[in-house]
């Protein structure tokens, strides 16, 4: 590699590290008190590697708008394989934000400080996975109030603009509870809607609010009961429209994707045909998530390099330049897993992700390579077919936020490489693919 060149994917490596670092927000209700039990809003702060971690924490107030910042957030640096426990204060309300390093994983809750609620409870943590997308909806079931006991809702707009969100309550026999309720939030703010089920005299149970907003949120809601000092948290329902599937069923296409299919053996290397080729005419429009799905067998490593790249895939849209992903297993001296990815440059400014993995010849792997360009996430997920066993997950993240398709465009996907063409790139003779599925989201 020249030395232009090496500096150049020097660069593109500490951008792909730096882009991991993520930000959460944690919705704190301000509750300190229920009944006669007291509480306090804490966030542990876990740091997984053996390096120390440095975390920012802002707070924004409720209803204020959380982009426009008079000071500067608080560093807090967690020391190697330890945790930190952060306490916004005291009847806090609105939104806690921490971004640092993708090494950190963080929990929140209501500690209980008084005996009835010695216990406390679990508060949501939002991040890229359980954010509702502009425009979608989520629904909190088991609503309920009485003479005692009270529903309050948390609102919380994550995106950097303002928000319309829309609640409806409905009663367990399906009847509105009042009408739909409008609520405007400012850039990066939550709104806390306390007993947000009063003025129903023969008191709810099982009740429920659907909630939509126009912008990327999140909601939750907390019951509380002033005889007992109980405190209960419901984050959103499980959706109907999970992909996961009972044994034996097929998988359907989801509703928002367009899909393509080649079931059964699809390519097997050989001397004479070292690659096989799947061509799927792509969909116009713009689509903010791609996702490969396949099996391969390993077979035997190249007897003359069995460290060289086997490739399990290419898959680009039309040429090499847009890739969503691209995957090599390397043998017994190596034994890696290697990714590429970038849409709209040069292979040699692809992104690269390596990963230890031991492929063992004769046995199948179902690789999913998701390019999740919507919600900025990047994997690879290595399982075995026959345990079921996770073996290695591969992630980082795609460098635009969206493709746009237009009528001709293809999605192409390569199997094997041919033998001496390419330095390092050898083929993968006896190894076996099958059963390819490519999903595009809009």
């Amino acid at each position: 590699m020249s030395k232009t060149a090496a500096v150049c994917a020097l660069a593109f490596a500490l951008v792909a590290a730096s882009a991991r670092a993520g930000t959460v927000y944690v919705p704190l209700p301000g509750l300190t008190q229920a009944g006669s039990a007291s509480y306090e809003a804490e966030v542990t702060v876990s740091n997984s590697a053996a390096t120390p971690a440095s975390v920012s924490q802002y707070l924004v107030a409720a209803d204020t708008d959380g982009t426009q910042r008079p000071g500067p957030a608080t560093p807090l640096q967690v020391l190697g394989n330890l945790t930190a426990v952060v306490k916004p204060g005291g009847g806090f309300r609105g939104l806690l934000e921490l971004s640092g390093s993708p090494n950190v994983r963080y929990g929140a809750r209501l500690a209980g400080k008084g005996q009835a609620g010695a216990l406390g409870v679990g508060l949501p943590v939002v991040t890229s996975e359980n954010l509702v997308a502009a425009g979608g909806s989520l629904t909190l079931q088991g609503l309920t109030s009485t003479t005692t006991r009270s529903t309050h809702l948390m609102l919380a707009n994550v995106s950097k603009y303002a928000a319309q969100c829309t609640f409806s309550l409905v009663r367990l026999d399906g009847t509105a509870l009042g009408a739909a309720t409008t609520v405007t939030l400012k850039p990066l703010s939550a709104v806390y809607r306390e007993n947000a089920l009063a003025g129903d005299a023969a008191g709810l149970t099982d009740a429920r609010a659907a909630v939509s907003c126009t912008r990327e949120f999140f909601a939750y809601a907390l019951l509380t009961d002033s005889a007992t000092g109980e405190v209960a948290v419901v984050e959103p329902s499980g959706s109907g429209e999970s992909a996961l599937t009972v044994p034996g069923a097929e998988p359907e296409c989801p509703v928002n994707a367009t899909c393509f299919k080649a079931t059964g053996v699809v390519h097997r290397p050989t001397a004479l045909a070292p690659v096989g080729r799947l061509a799927f005419a792509a969909p116009a429009g713009a689509f903010t998530r791609l996702r490969l799905t396949l099996d391969v067998t390993v077979g035997a490593w190249y007897p003359q390099d069995p460290d060289g790249k086997h490739l399990v895939y290419w898959f680009v849209i039309n040429r090499n330049q847009d890739m969503p992903g691209m995957l090599y297993f390397r043998g017994p001296d190596a034994y890696t897993a290697l990714a590429r990815h970038g849409i709209g440059i040069k292979h040699e400014a692809k992104i690269k992700i390596v990963k230890p993995f031991q492929a063992i010849p004769g046995r199948t792997y179902r690789i999913v390579n998701d390019y999740d360009m919507g919600k900025g996430k990047y994997t690879v997920t290595i399982t075995d077919v026959a345990s079921g066993e996770l073996k290695q997950t591969l992630d980082g993240t795609p460098n635009t936020a969206k493709v746009t398709l237009k009528s001709g465009d293809r999605f192409l996907i390569d199997m094997g490489f041919p033998e001496g063409a390419v330095p390092d790139e050898v083929p993968s003779f006896g190894w076996s693919y099958s059963d390819v599925v490519v999903e595009a989201y809009k």
